[in-house]
């Protein structure tokens, strides 16, 4: 009865320390590939650890980020909406992908719609790598550095 009850802490210990992003989750029976396609809500943007969703506050609709489902090279298409108008106004256009045993996304950006007039990683024409802090079924955690600046964006569903 011991070697079990030491068999199964020890089986529950290595699948609880091994968890893929720091913020969780621990254990998922889906993939990050699978996690991280849908639509995205962002729902806190930070500067430098400070809340700067107000950032957003002349646009109708924050933005949103959709990634789509992966072809066979694990690359994807993404398009980031949001604006004035509607929540199909897109402001960038481009692919993904899933680097770093999937602890990074890679934005690169193949075509800017509409400016909105801000300065920061998701108006970005340039090649942009995210840290993944969190991918749950609901949430999505990034980080980045981008122009002296570190970047933390929370998405939800």
């Amino acid at each position: 009865m011991k070697k079990i009850t030491c068999l199964l802490f020890l089986a529950s210990l290595i699948i609880f320390s091994c968890k893929k992003y720091p913020d969780g989750p621990a254990f998922s029976f889906r993939s990050p590939s699978q996690r991280i396609i849908g639509a995205w809500k962002l729902k806190s943007y930070l500067i430098n650890g400070n809340d700067s969703i107000n950032k957003f506050s002349n646009y109708t609709v924050i933005p949103g980020m959709d990634l789509k489902v992966p072809g066979i090279n694990d690359t994807s298409g993404y398009l980031i909406r949001g604006g004035i108008d509607t929540n199909l106004y897109v402001t960038n256009i481009g692919l993904y992908e899933l680097k770093n045993k999937k602890k990074e996304l890679v934005l690169t950006s193949n075509k800017r719609v509409n400016l909105m007039n801000l300065n920061g990683p998701l108006m970005s024409s340039t090649i942009v790598t995210y840290k993944i802090l969190r991918l749950k079924k609901n949430e999505l955690w990034l980080q980045t550095d981008y122009n002296g600046n570190s970047y933390e964006l929370h998405y939800e569903r």
